[in-house]
């Protein structure tokens, strides 16, 4: 991501840092490191917010050097304190995209999901190249709030809060910037530990490593088999529930598209580009596409990653776990619940297949039992509204999402319906 330098009062804020999560809290800078050296970064900076911590990495190659600070981090240092207004309150923000003008003239954007800034969600363009991207990102859903210049908000965001780049930055009582040390590109040192050190720490780690090791063993043993005791008993009660209502086992339509837009993560692991992205309720499906990033690249973001015989597309499957069930609420009438969701979808001018679900083939020699509900496919292309408004319009008993699809910037939306 190339960078970009903008002055602010005396000093130099750098944009276009490479951002990636880091998950040892102890040891965040060597975390850093390591991962500089896979990526070849030579300057990176550490931020932590709420309860998370990432790094942000620049190559001196590119321009950046130690003199320079994070855009990036003051401003989510500041909204990370002050929160944001939204859903009637000042309250604390996780997900909230920001496009702000700078001094010289070039628009800076952010992109922040559960308060982690997307590997590329720290950019520097022009007004249209930002409100593009922010456009993008927006049709993704999931935001809180959108914050940007007063002149942004004919854009039509909900909860739009305007604010400038210098509101945004902490002040003396003179005016100037606080800065704060941490904000600092820092060189990352690629020596190695010298030849004792590491002698040492691997005796001590002998020792103290083989008077553990059955300890952690049987520990391992008891959380597998109290896992697989847990495992059991919920199939056996999920089982039960589908036999009695099967609707009782899925989330209402808001929360399950809700976790499917939370889960959404990894957009561009190394600089690959996201083609599809598949939410099931016990899944999840990535497919990006290489573009002029290396393999190299995304094996440091997502080493699961699969990745083709030609090289230049992978995916990734994961498990996830299921949104909490719904309560097994009394069905309406094929009319009256069809009817009802298909004009909430058609005042917003989405179209809404319905298709009624075929029962299964009766076993050989016995005689199938009739279900006391109708059951309904259905299908919606949700275009550029958020998958938690399409959640909203589908509020209605009976109604379960089962599967939704990010594609071509645009949510594609499956689900049931149960009937009297």
């Amino acid at each position: 991501m190339a960078i970009h330098i903008t002055q602010i009062g005396k000093h130099r804020f750098v944009c276009g840092l490479f951002w990636q999560s880091l998950s040892r809290p102890r040891e965040l800078q060597r975390e850093a490191a390591d991962l500089g050296k896979k990526i070849a970064s030579d300057l990176v900076v550490v931020r932590r917010d709420q309860t998370t911590a990432q790094a942000g990495f620049a190559q001196s190659s590119d321009g950046a050097s130690r003199a320079l600070y994070s855009l990036a981090a003051a401003v989510s240092k500041t909204l990370a304190l002050e929160g944001a207004w939204y859903d009637g309150l000042q309250q604390p923000v996780h997900n909230w995209l920001g496009a702000l003008r700078l001094a010289d003239g070039k628009w800076a954007y952010f992109a922040v999901r559960d308060a982690n800034f997307l590997p590329n969600g720290d950019f520097v363009g022009s007004r249209e190249e930002v409100l593009d991207r922010l456009h993008t990102d927006y049709a993704l859903g999931g935001w809180n709030v959108v914050i940007g210049d007063a002149e942004l908000e004919n854009q039509g965001f909900h909860n739009f809060n305007a604010r400038d780049l210098d509101s945004l930055l902490p002040r003396r009582k003179d005016g100037s910037v606080r800065l704060h040390s941490w904000w600092r590109l820092r060189q990352i040192n690629a020596r190695t530990a010298p030849w004792k050190l590491i002698a040492a720490g691997a005796a001590i780690a002998a020792v103290g490593g083989a008077g553990l090791y059955w300890q952690a063993w049987h520990a391992r043993q008891e959380a597998l088999r109290q896992e697989e005791m847990f495992a059991a008993q919920r199939r056996l009660i999920q089982q039960q529930a589908v036999q009695a209502k099967p609707w009782a086992t899925l989330p209402a339509p808001a929360a399950a598209l809700r976790a499917c837009t939370d889960n959404l993560v990894e957009l561009t692991p190394g600089g690959w580009l996201l083609d599809e992205y598949v939410c099931e309720r016990e899944q999840l499906r990535y497919a990006w596409s290489r573009r002029a990033s290396t393999i190299a690249m995304l094996r440091a973001m997502v080493p699961a990653a699969q990745v083709d015989a030609g090289g230049d597309r992978a995916t990734l499957v994961t498990p996830r776990k299921p949104a909490r069930p719904h309560e097994a609420e009394a069905l309406l009438a094929e009319q009256d619940v069809v009817d009802a969701v298909m004009s909430r979808l058609q005042g917003v001018g989405i179209a809404f297949k319905v298709v009624r679900k075929k029962p299964p083939p009766p076993v050989p020699g016995q005689v199938a039992a009739a279900e006391p509900w109708q059951t309904f496919n259905f299908a919606l292309d949700a275009g550029g509204i958020e998958p938690q408004q399409i959640g909203a319009l589908l509020d209605q008993p009976g109604v379960r999402v089962e599967k939704a699809t990010y594609k071509g910037m645009s949510w594609i939306i499956e689900g049931v319906i149960y009937a009297k």
